[in-house]
């Protein structure tokens, strides 16, 4: 296959087989490669992320995923967000995270460092919030790493939105999860009830997805860096440690083309995204994810993948 010519925004890493694309905006992963094959969806022009919808390959924050209402209440006192999904604030708002210009720090061949500092009152929330992520390639996989500072208590949720394609939809992957609970929705896609896996949310003996819309968080047994998930196509398997309590599963069936892909065409169900994260709307469903003064934010992610190697 022939290379892929590199935009002059995107910043590449290399290691062994794997190279990664990154840009700015969003803190975008545009694509990984193993040899020369896409193994995400991504767009060839950089420019195109901007008017997409569907945060592909975005740093989403302040607080990915939903909040319902667009309100946070703490303390007596309460926040007004954007509502940028009905009344609902989707991935911080219509200007969140995935949506700004980052700035680069350390690039070396293996690794980006990407910053971001937002206001007090951005998108409504609390406080000033200084964030940082890093790209990181090994021989085996890509290390993805989070982290934040407020000044303000603020809930606190990055998550990386990479929609992958190991060579195949949605439905003909395979995907193995741990998981024994997940929850319901309501009809905001708000989680409102934690249930046994069971049918077609059951993948702990992994099977093939098959022609399902998931878009449904999983909880992730244990704590610290564990297995959440792996995924097989014919082109690779994909396993994913997190130290997260979640993971969300969406067979991307909201997809439309934008601009020309690199790789994958970007087609209703044509990908499948693995979110670790903490639980949509955290601040009303009492978890523990207010950010205070003095504490840092930190959120861990690696991919490791593995080569499926045609018969020689």
């Amino acid at each position: 296959m022939a290379p892929h010519p590199i935009p002059a925004s995107v910043r590449v890493i290399r290691q062994g087989r794997l190279t990664a694309w990154v840009i700015p905006y969003g803190a975008r992963l545009v694509q990984v490669f193993l040899d020369d094959q896409p193994l995400c969806l991504g767009l060839a022009n950089p420019e195109d992320y901007e008017r997409e919808p569907a945060s592909l390959g975005a740093v989403c924050g302040r607080y990915g995923n939903r909040i319902g209402g667009g309100v946070l209440e703490r303390d007596g006192q309460r926040w007004q967000l954007d509502q940028n999904e009905g009344e609902q604030c989707l991935h911080g708002g219509a200007e969140g995270f995935g949506r700004r210009q980052w700035q680069v720090g350390q690039h070396s061949d293996e690794s980006v460092t990407l910053t971001l500092h937002s206001a007090d009152g951005d998108q409504g929330w609390p406080g000033r919030c200084q964030a940082q992520v890093r790209y990181a390639l090994t021989p085996d996989g890509l290390e993805w790493e989070a982290s934040a500072r407020v000044d303000k208590a603020c809930p606190i949720n990055l998550i990386q939105h990479a929609y992958w394609n190991l060579g195949a939809s949605a439905a003909e992957h395979r995907l193995q999860m741990p998981a024994t609970h997940c929850w319901n929705s309501d009809e905001r896609q708000l989680p409102n009830a934690c249930v046994p896996v069971s049918g077609d949310t059951d993948f702990r003996a992994g099977r093939v997805i098959g022609h399902h819309d998931h878009d449904r968080t999983f909880m992730v047994p244990g704590a610290g860096m564990r297995h959440a998930a792996t995924l097989s196509g014919p082109l690779a398997s994909l396993a994913i440690y997190s130290d997260q309590p979640s993971i969300q599963l969406y067979c991307a069936k909201h997809l439309f083309t934008v601009g020309p892909a690199i790789g994958a065409a970007h087609e209703p169900g044509n990908a499948v995204c693995l979110e670790t994260q903490q639980l949509p709307n955290g601040p009303a469903l009492g978890q523990d994810v207010w950010l205070v003064p003095g504490r840092q934010y930190r959120h861990r992610m690696r991919f490791q993948i593995a080569p499926k190697d045609p018969v020689t």
